[in-house]
């Protein structure tokens, strides 16, 4: 069994809005932050991006030391100053025993991309090495702890798709194991043209099969998902930091399991075993039955093979249509942050009783028997009054966290 770590705080910046009222509120609404992409796309069979439009870092970082952090690190700094404020922190993070965990699989893309076309069509001369400290895979935690005085430990986690939660996980040790009082924690990422095209090439993202191109997490007619992008961002604290402070938690995060399946780099396990066995840790490391979830928060992307096999592996775990499910991903599009999401639409989630929708799901697919909806509805009555949230990734990566309100 896992000691619970608090959750004292967190926010997120996505296409849904700034701030979680924003995010949770969208979410209810079933609304989607995904459309067609604003850099260029003819050139490929997909078109759309769940991307974030209306962001100023200009209200979080001084003009001076913005025109030198590149966007996924303004989306973190901007984000980490919302959690501190929210967790009540921002004034009491100076002593060492603050930490930053970010979890991402784009960090640094934009900057290296820049960097190396303009190296190659300049040479030396045409790359500023003022660039160079943007290019790498840990600049936007770095920046967190450099922006915000955080001066604890400082990790980056890239788990692909599962890299939030992954951060999540090791950030919920540093607090078990002593070094933390606190960890700032949760996936930060953006889209790049580069590696949009990339993806595309893979075949791994939706496109126009005579349906409409869309994100449809568990719908019959999904061919592949939508790339996203945001910041999400959670607080975990101590026990004892917790009472010193004399604050009262927003939710628990009771036990994280982990596993790694075998199947190819750029795709998803054809077998649930490795799933099921990530889920089953979860809940024993929190102990927990399955009769204690009230709902789950599945990684489902609107692929073909990740959503049958998560389908499957939820069965085995709660027994078919058990449990209600719902994605985040038709509203969200996938990304190396949606994990840390998973948490903080949890936490709503059971404080307020209400399941989100899941966008763009409309006909059930006789392979996926899972209870997901397209509509809101209410929390059903369990004895937990837990969730449990799955981030799997391409390549076999599997965690599942469980969540209490």
């Amino acid at each position: 069994m896992t000691d619970p770590v608090a959750i004292t705080g967190g926010s997120c910046i996505s296409g849904l809005g700034l701030g979680r009222t924003a995010f949770d509120s969208a979410l209810r609404a079933g609304r989607s932050a995904i459309s067609a992409a604003t850099f260029d796309t003819s050139a490929l069979q997909s078109h759309l991006a769940g991307q974030i439009v209306d962001f100023d870092p200009a209200a979080f970082i001084a003009p001076g030391k913005l025109r030198r952090i590149d966007r996924i690190g303004r989306l973190a700094v901007a984000c980490c100053r919302l959690a501190l404020d929210d967790a009540g922190l921002r004034g009491a993070v100076g002593d060492g025993e603050v930490a930053v965990v970010i979890g991402t699989q784009t960090a640094g893309i934009h900057s290296l991309v820049e960097y190396l076309d303009r190296l190659i069509a300049q040479g030396p001369p045409g790359a500023s090495a003022l660039d160079f400290s943007n290019t790498v895979g840990n600049a936007a935690a770095s920046l967190c702890g450099i922006e915000l005085g955080l001066r604890g430990a400082n990790v980056t986690v890239n788990n692909k798709e599962a890299s939030a939660l992954g951060a999540v996980a090791y950030a919920m040790s540093l607090i078990g194991s002593g070094p933390a009082r606190a960890v700032v924690t949760g996936g930060v990422d953006d889209i790049e043209a580069t590696f949009f095209a990339t993806h595309e090439r893979f075949g791994v993202l939706a496109s126009d099969e005579g349906h409409g191109e869309a994100s449809r997490p568990f719908d019959r007619r999904r061919n592949g998902f939508v790339m996203g992008s945001g910041a999400f961002l959670i607080v975990l604290e101590s026990a004892a930091s917790v009472e010193a402070r004399g604050v009262t938690p927003r939710g628990h995060l009771l036990g994280i399991g982990a596993t790694a399946a075998t199947c190819r780099l750029n795709d998803w396990p054809r077998q649930p075993a490795q799933l099921v066995r990530c889920m089953r840790d979860a809940l024993d490391r929190a102990n927990l039955e399955p009769r204690d979830v009230a709902v789950v928060f599945a990684s489902a992307n609107s692929t073909q093979a990740l959503d049958r096999v998560e389908a499957a592996a939820l069965a085995e775990v709660f027994g078919a249509g058990a449990v209600p499910v719902t994605s985040l991903k038709g509203a969200l599009g996938e990304c190396g942050a949606t994990g840390a999401a998973g948490i903080l639409a949890a936490l709503t989630c059971l404080d307020e009783g209400v399941i989100p929708p899941t966008a763009g799901f409309a006909e059930s697919d006789p392979e996926c028997p899972v209870d997901v909806s397209a509509s809101p509805r209410p929390l059903p009555p369990r004895a937990g009054r837990v969730a449990l949230v799955n981030s799997f990734a391409s390549g076999g990566t599997s965690y599942a966290a469980v969540v209490r309100a």
